[in-house]
């Protein structure tokens, strides 16, 4: 099971190109998909979403899932 993504836009995501099912789901679901080879820097930094998360953020707060309860 694989959840790590990085989320650049409401409709675009970076998934590790080995994650091919991942990235089908996704794709389904109208989403583009950006396959990144990143399997190999897991060891060291995390995957894509850990390894790129913001230590420091401009700009306003935007809730791209807001109808979630």
């Amino acid at each position: 099971l694989s959840m790590n993504i990085l989320v650049i836009d409401p409709k675009t995501v970076c998934v590790e190109e080995s994650e091919v099912y991942q990235a089908e789901q996704i794709d389904k679901l109208g989403m583009e998909v950006i396959p990144v080879p990143f399997r190999d820097a897991y060891p060291f930094c995390g995957a894509l979403h850990c390894s790129t998360a913001d230590v420091y953020s401009e700009g306003k707060f935007e809730d791209y899932f807001p109808n979630q309860k």
